[in-house]
């Protein structure tokens, strides 16, 4: 799927994108909160800036993709592939990380106050990232 047809039926109302093929993009400093993104590609996009609070983003492949400075508050990453990601800057508080892979992930500076680390550990509040994470197979090692 092409960015502007997503937008467009996003700005009709549609919410629903379960399964979409939208690889290498650029949807930065767009508003998609609330938006079902489950099962979705996305990987190697660049969403800098994007608003995907309260997102649905189940087992979505967000691998190799900018999401510098994104909004992710409460959003539901479960199980999604973040693996090389740029998440520098990123709102992550009360985001389910549960079972997602975050190795190799960039977490410089970005809020987890609340989140479920993919181990099912509830960080807390004001945890934001300063200095480089080692991330191992579902856990942080500070």
């Amino acid at each position: 799927m092409e960015s502007t047809e997503l937008l467009q039926q996003y700005a009709t109302g549609r919410r629903n994108f379960i399964n979409i093929k939208c690889r290498d993009r650029d949807l930065s400093w767009e508003d998609l909160s609330g938006i079902d993104l489950s099962h979705a590609d996305l990987s190697i996009s660049i969403l800098e800036g994007i608003d995907l609070a309260a997102a649905n983003l189940i087992e979505t492949d967000l691998s190799r993709t900018d999401l510098t400075a994104a909004n992710l508050y409460q959003a539901n990453l479960c199980g999604a592939n973040l693996f090389g990601a740029d998440l520098r800057g990123a709102e992550l508080t009360g985001a389910n990380l549960l079972g997602a892979d975050l190795r190799g992930v960039s977490l410089a500076g970005a809020d987890l106050s609340g989140a479920i680390i993919p181990n099912g550990t509830i960080m807390p509040e004001r945890t934001i990232i300063r200095r480089r994470l080692k991330i191992t197979f579902n856990s942080f090692n500070y």
